[in-house]
């Protein structure tokens, strides 16, 4: 008799929660990617984290932290977050922690560490690839390691059709910025600004900004 009413009553839980998670990932979406507030983003995911929750949850909310720290230029704490507080990463939460941690390495300086990461990486990341999902975080990941590692020339077309069809301004931002300097080393000066004036304009917001 009273299984049906436990039940009725779990689903109408997890439905609620599911509920509550699809409105707080709607939030911080807006506040990162539209209102272009990395601060407010993090302060949003500080106060999750002062509630109570699963270990899972936990390390979510971890990894989404850090990807306002990437974009608010605080790689050092992103970075120890990554490596230090999230316990174990969650399934299909690969991309993104990956993401974070390789590229908050290479951008503040730590290239030897960031292809050790990556390298070890790979198995894991690999699989997003044939499945087709996160394929764009993967890719990007991929050819930001060959930027930084002296072989952006081979990216150009890659990062030049990215700033047309990414729907992350700061993914555009980054594109345009890689751009730019992959055109500074070819002397190529005035393409070379076009695309840092553009990289800022689209990082509003974001340490791409102020590059």
């Amino acid at each position: 008799m009273y299984f049906p009413l436990i039940l009725i009553a779990l689903i109408l839980y997890f439905a609620y929660k599911r509920h509550i998670l699809y409105k707080q990932a709607e939030l911080f979406n807006k506040l990162l990617y539209i209102d272009k507030n990395p601060e407010k983003y993090v302060e949003g995911i500080d106060e999750l984290l002062l509630k109570m929750q699963s270990e899972r949850e936990r390390n979510i909310n971890l990894i989404q932290k850090t990807t306002g720290l990437f974009y608010s230029g605080m790689f050092e704490e992103a970075i120890n977050i990554l490596e230090q507080k999230v316990e174990k990463i969650p399934s299909n939460w690969q991309t993104m922690y990956y993401h974070n941690l390789v590229l908050s390495l290479f951008f503040s300086g730590k290239k030897e560490r960031a292809n050790e990461v990556l390298k070890q990486a790979k198995d894991a990341i690999d699989i997003y690839l044939k499945k087709n999902f996160n394929k764009s975080s993967v890719e990007f990941i991929y050819a930001a390691a060959d930027f930084f590692n002296g072989n952006g020339k081979i990216r150009e077309e890659y990062f030049s059709n990215l700033t047309k069809s990414s729907a992350n301004d700061y993914r555009i931002a980054l594109s345009h910025y890689m751009l730019s300097k992959i055109y500074e080393e070819e002397e190529r000066i005035d393409e070379s600004e076009e695309y840092m004036d553009k990289a800022r304009i689209f990082g509003q917001g974001s340490f791409i900004e102020h590059l």
